[in-house]
């Protein structure tokens, strides 16, 4: 597999606001943390950041993100919207929608998970990580951190990952065929500057009313875990905020902000 190279992509991109910048690199400890000192130190809204490899690649609840070298994508985006501090988690919905809809491109059969995860044929290929850095009450920048299973074989995933295997996918493994990554990483940021600019201009209740339509979950009932609680209930909606609404059976309704969900 060659590596994925910012010259490859460029080549390959339309859009200029996003990916006006991209800085590729062998192998980093991990992309958020390579974008969140450049946004540290100045980089502007925009500017994309693609390793071949990670060495310290985290997902949701500090949990390893798996980054074999030349057969996934692993990406960082700088977006400094002018948006309130608490406003900032909805980044991950656009990106989530994003995310998916570059994948239903290849595969119909694509839903989106509470609350960062992508699924194909009901497994994992991808996700979302975003953190956030304030100045005041409002958005310093943002750091949307995106991983994708693109050409990994059920072999290797069952190697690199153990058992979480059994829950997760590539789209090499869906499809059957390898899928060009510098072509995927084009038609993704492309993605996410029509789905960004959407959010700017239309809001929360554009971006949370698409999220749940492609949301797998909807109106189904759940079991979700978090720091030893569990929770039943039906999944019915999520807030402005993008934090999960369970209603439970006495009728009640709890207010998800993290967790594991697991349809029943």
């Amino acid at each position: 597999m060659k590596t994925l190279t910012s010259e490859s992509i460029k080549k390959l991109l339309k859009t200029e606001a996003i990916g006006g910048i991209i800085y590729s690199f062998e192998e980093v400890g991990s992309t958020n943390e390579v974008a969140s000192e450049l946004a540290r130190n100045g980089a502007p809204e925009g500017t994309v950041i693609i390793a071949d490899s990670q060495s310290k690649g985290k997902g949701r609840l500090q949990r390893r993100w798996i980054s074999p070298p030349g057969v996934n994508l692993y990406m960082s985006v700088i977006f400094r919207p002018a948006i309130a501090a608490k406003d900032a988690p909805l980044l991950t919905l656009v990106a989530s929608i994003a995310l998916a809809e570059t994948i239903k491109g290849k595969e119909p059969d694509t839903l989106i998970k509470w609350p960062n995860d992508i699924l194909v044929k009901g497994k994992k290929v991808a996700g979302v990580l975003t953190g956030m850095q304030p100045i005041g009450n409002k958005v310093d920048f943002v750091i949307v951190g995106i991983g994708v299973n693109i050409n990994m074989t059920r072999e290797m995933m069952e190697r690199e990952m153990g058992e979480v295997s059994e829950i997760a996918t590539s789209l090499r493994e869906a499809l059957g065929y390898d899928i060009k990554r510098e072509k995927f990483a084009s038609d993704l940021i492309e993605e996410l500057e029509i789905w960004y600019h959407k959010f700017l201009k239309e809001g929360k209740p554009r971006i949370i009313k698409e999220w749940m339509e492609r949301w797998g979950a909807i109106n189904r009932r759940v079991l979700v875990r978090f720091d030893g609680k569990v929770i039943e209930g039906i999944a019915s909606r999520i807030d402005e905020n993008g934090h999960l609404l369970v209603k439970k059976d006495d009728g009640t309704t709890e207010k998800i902000i993290a967790g594991d969900v697991i349809p029943l």
